[in-house]
């Protein structure tokens, strides 16, 4: 079975052994004990994001529940709809806190200016919790989202990066899509954290980019030791173990060598793919990014197409349909490691369908809010 289920966007890692007689947890909480290859790997996760400081924890929940008791008392969370669903669990800690938390669409940024100027005259302090890229949708509005926080004293703009993290980069341009260095969306997008505005943080899952099911919390020096001062979760759970502190390292440091071939690995695997299945007539949804989805008129269409490309030896994800509600998405997570006969295999079953079947008629897989690389514009 050809897998096109799991999100090691990069492939799997080649990492050396851990060191012998490495202790999986040393039985205290984590305000009682720093791990030094942990402290290493936040600091560098951040550096690579253009921010000053960072702190890891074992997921993106732990994090997402403390920070957000850190928003202040008259502040406000505004929450993208899309956001992923461990964000919007987190944000659970701040309406048990009793503070409004209002959800927006990223598509309606007059709306979102609005609820802007509405909560900046009632005196509270915004924080805006985004995706900084969402599958099948393309790149948060990080500059606007950002212009329309300028203005409000003491704003934070928090994304969670871990989509993009190990993935996207800096310096983006059509021959390199995906960008250089791996830094995650706010290099890609152009965003500099020093710039005047709002504060800046970032959440992310090294799982997707760099294959460690570990998390970073990461800003500017002063919210980070605020956090570490302040964050619960450190006082009444373990710490990362440190199997995965040493994982987490090793990964970055493999990274930093062998990285940048990966991505163009993959860069290569992503237009390939999205050209074959146009020459055929198809266009998958998901810009230009590893996860490709495919989106057609009907639930039953969607589950005939998954069950059928799993008879062709194809395994594929159903994902949520976000398009048309209650129609799921067949979806291709693509790998640095796929090889070429194994995109060719994938895109041939695909046009043989698309031929024997009506699932893709009338065309359905053409968005207003698709990234096109050939229109590049970071």
């Amino acid at each position: 079975m050809l897998d096109f289920t799991s999100a090691l966007y990069l492939g799997p890692q080649a990492l050396p052994p851990p060191p012998p007689g490495l202790a999986l947890t040393t039985g205290r909480p984590a305000v009682l004990t720093q791990d030094d290859r942990a402290h290493w790997a936040a600091h560098t996760v951040a550096q690579r994001q253009g921010l000053e400081a960072g702190e890891m924890a074992p997921s993106t929940l732990h994090l997402f529940w403390d920070v957000l008791a850190l928003v202040p008392p008259r502040g406000v969370v505004l929450l993208d709809e899309r956001l992923y669903p461990v964000g919007q669990w987190g944000s659970l800690r701040a309406r048990l806190r009793g503070l409004p938390v209002v959800k927006f669409q990223s598509d309606n940024l007059p709306g979102l200016a609005g609820l802007l100027h509405t909560y900046r005259q009632q005196g509270r302090t915004p924080w805006l919790l985004t995706d900084g890229w969402l599958p099948g949708r393309g790149p948060a509005p990080l500059a606007q989202y950002h212009a329309l926080l300028a203005p409000c004293p003491g704003a934070v703009l928090l994304v969670d990066d871990t989509q993009a993290f190990g993935v996207l980069g800096g310096r983006p341009c059509p021959s390199r899509p995906l960008g250089q260095g791996g830094g995650g969306l706010l290099p890609w997008a152009g965003v500099a954290p020093h710039a005047p505005g709002p504060e800046l943080l970032t959440i992310s899952s090294l799982a997707k980019g760099l294959g460690v099911p570990v998390a970073v919390l990461a800003g500017c020096a002063a919210r980070i030791a605020q956090f570490r001062r302040r964050a619960e979760t450190r006082v009444h759970t373990s710490p990362v173990s440190a199997w995965h502190a040493w994982a987490a390292a090793a990964a970055l440091r493999h990274d930093a060598r062998h990285g940048e071939a990966a991505r163009q690995r993959l860069c290569s695997r992503i237009g390939r793919f999205r050209g074959a299945l146009k020459r055929v007539g198809l266009t998958p949804r998901g810009g230009f990014f590893p996860v490709q989805k495919l989106v057609l008129a009907r639930t039953t269409a969607a589950l005939g197409l998954h069950q059928q490309l799993r008879r062709a030896g194809l395994n594929t994800l159903l994902l949520a349909g976000e398009t048309r509600p209650g129609v799921p998405e067949v979806a291709f997570c693509l790998r640095a490691d796929h090889t070429d006969a194994d995109l060719g295999r994938a895109t041939a079953a695909l046009a043989q369908l698309a031929r024997r079947t009506h699932w893709f008629s009338p065309p359905s897989i053409a968005f207003r809010h698709e990234f096109d690389p050939d229109a590049f514009a970071p």
